[in-house]
C-alpha cells in the first residue's frame, strides 16, 4: 500500500511559523483583520515563487516576513535587541520549521531591521517536493526492430 503524502500548503507554513513563536516567546501572532495589541507579531509569506522541476516536482521558493510590535512606542530600543536575539535563537540556533511530520523547512539567515520602532525579521525558505502523480500508462512490453542491409 503506497502511501500518498499532499504536498504542503501555504497555510501549513503560516501555522508553523505562528505556533514556534507562540511556544517559545509568550507573544500573541495576530491575524490580518485584527487591530494591534503590544505586544505582538504579524507574519506575511511574501515574494512567492512556484516552479515545476521537470514535471516531477515542485520548487518554490518564499520570503516569510515577521513583524514585532513591541510593548510600547517610545523607549523600545532594548526590547527590540532582546527580540532581535530571541528569533536568533529561534530560527537560527533551533533553524528547523517542523510544518508537519513529513516535512522540515530550514532556516540558515535572518535579516532585521527596525522601521517605524517596529521590528522586521525576514528570511527565505526553498521547498522541493515531488508531485503526487501515479503514471497509469501502459509499458512497451516487446519491441520488433528492422535492420536493413
Amino acid at each position: 500500500i503506497k502511501q500518498v503524502i499532499e504536498l504542503v500548503k501555504y497555510t501549513e507554513i503560516h501555522r508553523a511559523i505562528v505556533e514556534k513563536l507562540e511556544e517559545n516567546t509568550r507573544v500573541e501572532v495576530l491575524s490580518v483583520d485584527e487591530g494591534i495589541t503590544r505586544p505582538s507579531f504579524f507574519i506575511s509569506l511574501d515574494n512567492i515563487k512556484a516552479s515545476d522541476f521537470m514535471r516531477e516536482a515542485l520548487d518554490r521558493e518564499i520570503t516569510v516576513r515577521i513583524y514585532y510590535f513591541p510593548s510600547t512606542i517610545d523607549n523600545n530600543r532594548i526590547e527590540l535587541l532582546n527580540m532581535q536575539d530571541k528569533l536568533s535563537e529561534l530560527f537560527l540556533e533551533d533553524n528547523l520549521i517542523k510544518v508537519n511530520e513529513y516535512m522540515n523547512i530550514e532556516v540558515d539567515e535572518l535579516e532585521f531591521n527596525v522601521i517605524d520602532k517596529v521590528l522586521h525579521c525576514y528570511f527565505d525558505m526553498r521547498l522541493c517536493e515531488n508531485y503526487n502523480r501515479t503514471d497509469d500508462r501502459p509499458y512497451m512490453e516487446e519491441l520488433e526492430i528492422e535492420r536493413k542491409g
